[in-house]
């Protein structure tokens, strides 16, 4: 029986929490609901399936709904899937109507084994049909593509991947031009970093790659690498990872590589800031042993000495940056007597001798001699620029 999407009795549920709206569909119905909102991480999607839409059978009182519309993201779009189960017999497996868009998506229900198997007493049924289902959506994206004899290399060169990992969108225009989408989420692993970069818990450790070709020349690829919030929060944010530039020799299985690559390295590379700003802390604190007031000694991201200099007091401190020692620190002088603008006159210094190859005892050397030949100036600018 065709079902129409237009319906009335059709009843908008964004606005409700999962567990409200999952009590409005026939009592029958609701394990299999409950469970698909709740194996979100099994689907590898990036975003929550969502039911949007829940409407009754025909016959049926409007309160006890058997049928609904499912949103899912999906490489960087959502489609809109119709699940209808007939509540007259609940053990058959539920019809599914997808998208207008997607008019030539058939999927071979014989080679469906959770919709041939289908297990009415198993509430998993639901979300293994929707995975299964996902997984042949992303074959008929992929053979839509591969009719493109330069977008088939690159999704060939992908096939060694997971398949759960990476999902493809070919869209097509009635003139013939249009954009392949690939996405496909890595895992990262950050394990070696200090506690300090993976003491929140934001979730899972990971990276999502987007890559779009045009169609049909399909000669140029267009990157963008997304990070999840506790990679972003590791690596300091997302602008301190250059991704580079796809190459137009290259294909998109060697591009993840690169990408996974530069992932791991980064990973090194803060795990060796790390250990160098520790000891730049260390020959800070013995070099200035009296004079600090204070240090972070979690991330060695700062410390500060309280100087003297000709019965002039100041304070001294030292900004290490979080790919110290490639990035140079940054000298702080602050009076303790005279304000600007209401505030404590204060000197960035950012240009001074300095070299990454120095070891910690080397730089504190070198800071203390810098303090020495910048400090009079200092004292002037403060007296000459005070508030009056």
């Amino acid at each position: 029986m065709p079902y129409d999407r237009a319906d009335n009795d059709y009843k908008t549920i964004l606005n409700m929490d999962s567990d409200e709206y999952i009590q409005s569909f026939d009592p029958r119905l609701r394990p299999y609901l409950q469970c698909l909102i709740s194996k979100q991480s099994l689907f590898g999607l990036q975003g929550q399936i969502q039911i949007i839409q829940g409407a009754s059978g025909y016959g049926y009182a409007r309160e006890n709904f058997g049928r609904c519309q499912i949103l899912i993201p999906y490489a960087m779009q959502n489609l809109t899937w119709e699940i209808i189960f007939d509540l007259c017999n609940v053990k058959e497996p539920p019809d599914i109507i997808f998208d207008p868009e997607d008019d030539d998506f058939h999927p071979p229900l014989e080679s469906i084994h959770s919709f041939i198997c289908w297990d009415w007493r198993d509430k998993e049924s639901l979300a293994a049909l929707i995975m299964e289902l996902i997984q042949h959506y992303r074959d008929y994206h992929f053979q839509r593509a591969c009719e493109n004899g330069i977008l088939k290399q690159h999704l060939k060169s992908l096939q060694k991947e997971d398949q759960r990992n990476y999902q493809i969108m070919f869209d097509r225009t009635e003139r013939g031009d249009g954009c392949a989408t690939v996405l496909i989420e890595m895992d990262v692993d950050i394990s070696d970093l200090p506690p300090c970069f993976t003491e929140e818990n934001l979730g899972k450790n990971s990276a999502v790659l987007l890559m779009s070709v045009p169609y049909p020349e399909a000669t140029k690829v267009q990157s963008q690498l997304h990070l999840s919030p506790a990679v972003e929060r590791a690596f300091g944010g997302s602008t301190n990872l250059r991704i580079p530039s796809f190459q137009s020799n290259m294909l998109m299985g060697d591009y993840y590589s690169n990408i996974r690559q530069l992932l791991k390295n980064q990973v090194q590379v803060i795990c060796v800031g790390f250990e160098k700003r520790k000891d730049y802390i260390s020959a800070f604190l013995s070099h200035f042993e009296s004079s600090v007031l204070e240090y972070d000694f979690q991330n060695f991201k700062k410390i500060v000495l309280l100087l003297e200099w000709n019965d002039f007091f100041f304070t001294f401190t030292v900004e290490l940056p979080l790919y110290f020692p490639t990035e140079h620190p940054t000298f702080v002088f602050k009076s303790v007597y005279h304000n600007h603008n209401r505030k404590p006159y204060t000197e960035r210094h950012v240009n001074f001798p300095y070299s990454p190859r120095w070891n910690g005892n080397e730089m504190a050397k070198r800071a203390g001699a810098y303090i020495l030949e910048s400090i009079k100036s200092f004292q002037m600018a403060s007296v000459t620029n005070a508030d009056k």
